[in-house]
């Protein structure tokens, strides 16, 4: 637009279609390689969409792992001892608190 419409205010032209405005800072990171910028937003668009189409990656199986919730930080034995001494100790304080 030249300086004489901006004066008289005149509208700027319509921006052509698929245009876009890049920061200067990002268009510095893609042109560094020497590739035109075109070219180099092109291919990083092109390689965002694939990153976001991919299928998610398997997770690796662990045939012997167990389940948190399966998990026992004792042995079966001492739980079960853990357990008698603990019903044990709830009948003595039920038939004192009785008395």
């Amino acid at each position: 637009m030249t300086l004489l419409g901006r004066l008289f205010g005149a509208k700027a032209p319509p921006p052509p279609p698929n245009s876009v405005v890049i920061d200067s800072g990002i268009a510095a990171e893609l042109t560094a390689g020497g590739e035109p910028l075109e070219r180099a937003v092109d291919g990083a668009l092109r390689a965002h969409l694939e990153a976001l189409h991919a299928p998610a990656p398997e997770p690796a199986p662990q045939p012997d792992r167990v389940p948190f919730w399966l998990e026992r930080g004792h042995e079966g034995d001492a739980l079960e001892d853990e357990l008698r001494d603990r019903i044990i100790h709830r009948r003595e304080t039920e038939t004192d608190s009785r008395n």
